[in-house]
């Protein structure tokens, strides 16, 4: 979130409209950041919107913050580490780090493969739990599969520029 207002997006409206983040979700976030003194009220919006700004330690949370994310390394979920790739990009300015760190996710997903059973037989006594569970456990197995193929294809389609409000700046890490 301090990446998106960074990058201009500073309401609850902008960030629904322009990153599909709700209000519910982004609005107890924008008062943690300003609770921790990341983010600052700025402006008054159209409407009386609230605008918010990164503070002087937001943006040193935002030039280290993405590092953490890195050493952590990927976790299960497509979406969570796309948006570390992002910042990785945008923030750190590294395209090379961050398409790597979209493939080692892709890698990760397909070794969790091997953790999800199809059970055999379960000894519930109910031929409707033996065959939820094994139901559940395929529909698990082809998520995985279809987020591995979503990562090659966000790695191929990752931008070799990062544009930044009025700034464009040509990535020198390209992969």
């Amino acid at each position: 979130m301090l990446a998106l207002i960074d990058d201009g997006v500073s309401t609850p409206y902008e960030l629904q409209q322009a990153a599909g983040l709700s209000p519910g979700a982004t609005i107890p976030v924008l008062r943690r950041l300003l609770e921790a003194g990341l983010s600052l009220v700025g402006k008054g919006g159209a409407r009386g919107r609230m605008s918010y700004k990164v503070s002087a330690a937001g943006r040193q949370r935002l030039k280290r913050g993405w590092k953490d994310l890195i050493t952590a390394g990927p976790i299960r979920n497509l979406d969570a580490n796309l948006r570390v790739a992002l910042l990785v990009f945008f923030i750190g300015g590294n395209r090379r780090l961050a398409v790597e760190f979209l493939r080692m996710s892709g890698t990760r997903n397909l070794e969790s493969l091997g953790s999800i059973d199809v059970p055999k037989y379960l000894d519930l006594g109910s031929r409707l739990a033996v065959e939820y569970s094994r139901l559940r456990a395929v529909s698990a197995r082809a998520l995985i599969k279809a987020a591995v193929a979503a990562s090659k294809v966000v790695v191929r389609s990752f931008p070799h520029r990062t544009v930044l409000g009025r700034k464009c700046i040509m990535n020198k890490h390209k992969a």
